[in-house]
């Protein structure tokens, strides 16, 4: 009897291990996720735009990638590639809360790297709202400034005020002239 348990513990302990083996190979990305609090330092679309009008179909991945690089407020800047299509609305100096999946360590061509970089909350950095997610501005003296520039916009594109469609049309503001002399 003496045998047959001291076997019985050695199978169940055997099985136990190809259990905790089989979850850590299989879901080591969402075990050992970082979650990244910062300022966006820069969002670029990997998929070139001759890519996406070509003959070539594209898979959603693929249309939707962006390479995301986060400055937190010790310095360290952290980058991923990203399948998220969140980010093509995402500005340069925008403070983001973000979800950066790892790559498991024998993927030897991409261990170390992250991927899949998933945004969960993106805020202004002067407001209540990044305080709440733990931003302090006062960290962030030398990161870049908030810019109209993202990753579905050409750099040379500027941002109007107002909208081709509302130039022209009566504004319900007063102006400069519009207010009294006397006042």
């Amino acid at each position: 009897m003496k045998t047959f348990n001291s076997v019985l513990r050695k199978i169940v302990l055997a099985l136990a291990l190809v259990g905790v083996m089989f979850l850590l190979f299989n879901y080591y990305s969402y075990i050992f996720a970082r979650t990244v609090v910062g300022r966006i330092d820069n969002v670029a679309r990997v998929t070139g735009v001759t890519a996406m009008i070509g003959t070539r179909q594209l898979t959603d991945g693929q249309l939707h990638m962006f390479s995301v690089s986060i400055r937190q407020p010790d310095g360290e800047m952290v980058t991923a590639i990203s399948e998220d299509g969140q980010w093509a609305i995402a500005r340069t100096g925008l403070c983001v809360k973000a979800k950066y999946y790892p790559n498991p360590p024998w993927n030897l061509k991409n261990a170390g790297t992250y991927f899949n970089a998933r945004l969960l909350t993106m805020v202004d950095c002067d407001s209540q709202a990044a305080r709440d997610i733990g931003i302090n501005l006062g960290s962030f003296q030398n990161a870049p400034k908030v810019s109209g520039e993202g990753p579905t916009m050409p750099t040379d594109h500027s941002m109007p005020a107002t909208p081709s469609s509302m130039e022209g049309a009566p504004s319900s503001f007063p102006t400069e002239s519009a207010t009294p002399s006397g006042q």
